[in-house]
């Protein structure tokens, strides 16, 4: 007795068939369900402010002479009498730093106006310094001093705050409340209670701005102290907090 076998050929037809069944079966798709939570979504914000509690003066020696040398040698003598000065005051030598120093040819003029490069007049020479200075009450008269002692250019006074992470870890404290009482507001409106807190973003803050003062230089010792309004510093704070409805 024979067996007989029947042989199925696998055609490449029959082969394509069953792969786009196969992923016909794959991609089809499964749904679940997806439970979000209720949740608050607030705004919380705070200013504080705080006197300025020291400044940071620029000011410099400027001069002009006939050759390069003069005038670097004169704006250099000057600076030395105005860093003896600061010495003098007790002010902290790591709070000093040379900001520029420039030496900047004063070219002559043609008989039509215009700038003739290959004549030089003059030469402008320029050291400039910065300071902080946490005395505030004596500042004013140690500018004067400065100027009396040689400085001619004072680019302006920043008042700020010797320690401003304080004052901004005070602001973002208080943007927390202050989102957390408006969450409890409308949630309460809603009939409802505060839950968790999901999230925190902070969206503004970590920063303040130093107030600027000017004050007038003029070529020897000012008869009175140059005057001086430190003023407030405010830093502000402002973050987005999601909470959770309590069930």
């Amino acid at each position: 007795m024979h067996s007989i076998r029947k042989v199925i050929s696998m055609t490449p037809n029959f082969i394509r068939a069953a792969m786009i069944a196969t992923a016909l079966c794959a991609s089809v798709p499964v749904f679940a369900q997806t439970v979000t939570q209720p949740t608050i979504i607030v705004t919380g914000e705070a200013e504080v402010t705080a006197p300025a509690d020291m400044a940071t003066v620029t000011l410099g020696v400027r001069h002009d002479a006939p050759t390069s040398a003069e005038a670097m040698d004169a704006a250099s003598m000057g600076m030395q009498n105005v860093l003896a000065t600061l010495e003098a005051a007790a002010v902290a030598p790591g709070g000093i730093q040379t900001g520029r120093v420039n030496l900047i040819p004063q070219y002559g003029r043609t008989m039509t106006g215009q700038i003739d490069y290959e004549k030089i007049e003059s030469f402008t020479a320029t050291v400039q310094i910065s300071f902080e200075s946490h005395d505030l009450p004596r500042l004013g008269g140690l500018i004067s001093d400065l100027i009396a002692a040689g400085a001619n250019t004072v680019n302006g006074v920043n008042f700020g705050l010797s320690h401003p992470d304080q004052l901004t870890d005070e602001a973002r404290t208080l943007a927390v409340a202050d989102a957390r009482h408006r969450a409890e507001v409308y949630a309460q409106a809603a009939g409802q209670d505060v839950g968790a807190v999901l999230m925190i973003i902070e969206t503004a803050g970590g920063g303040y701005q130093p107030m600027f003062a000017m004050a007038e230089a003029r070529m020897g010792g000012p008869e009175m102290d140059v005057p001086l309004a430190p003023g407030s510093i405010s830093v502000n704070a402002s973050i987005t907090m999601h909470f959770a409805i309590a069930e």
